[in-house]
C-alpha cells in the first residue's frame, strides 16, 4: 500500500499542506527504501523526516497558538507521541536492519499514523479554521 496524500487530506493552509504533501512524499521513499535494503538511502530518510516532522510541528503548532486552538495541546501530543514511536521503530531498524519485518513494521505505523492524524486531528483544526474564516476571524 502507498503512503499518499489527496486533496481531501487538505487542512486549507497552503505551508501546511505542501508540508504534509512532503511528509508523505519522503515516508514513502523511506519505505521503498527499507523494502530495497538500501541502507545508504534509508539513514539520510530517517534523518530527514525526523527534522522535517520536527519543522512541520513547530509550524503548526505556532499557527495553532497564534489562533488560540483550542485542541492545541491534543494536538501537540499527539506530535510527541509521533516522534517517540518513530524515534523506537528507527532504533528497532538500526538493531535488526532492513529485514522484511521490520520494513513492513515502520510501513504500515508510518502510514497508518500519517492517514489517522492528518485525517482525524488535523481535520479538526482545518474545522476550526473555516468557521473562524466565515465569522470573519
Amino acid at each position: 500500500m502507498v503512503i499518499q496524500w489527496s486533496p481531501s487530506l487538505a487542512v486549507g493552509v497552503p505551508m501546511i499542506d505542501a508540508q504534509h504533501q512532503e511528509l508523505f512524499r519522503r515516508a514513502e521513499r523511506l519505505i521503498l527504501a527499507l523494502r530495497g535494503g538500501d541502507r545508504s538511502e534509508v539513514a539520510p530518510l530517517v534523518v530527514y523526516l525526523q527534522d522535517y516532522a520536527a519543522s512541520h510541528f513547530a509550524d503548526e503548532e505556532r499557527l495553532m497558538t497564534e489562533i488560540g486552538y483550542p485542541e492545541l495541546d491534543l494536538h501537540r501530543a499527539a506530535h510527541e507521541a509521533f516522534r517517540k514511536e518513530f524515534k523506537e521503530l528507527v532504533r528497532d531498524y538500526e538493531r535488526k536492519g532492513p529485514t522484511p519485518l521490520v520494513a513492513l513494521t515502520l510501513h504500515n505505523w508510518l502510514s497508518d499514523w500519517l492517514r489517522r492524524h492528518v485525517s482525524t486531528v488535523d481535520q479538526r483544526l482545518a474545522t476550526f479554521l473555516e468557521t473562524r474564516r466565515r465569522e470573519g476571524r
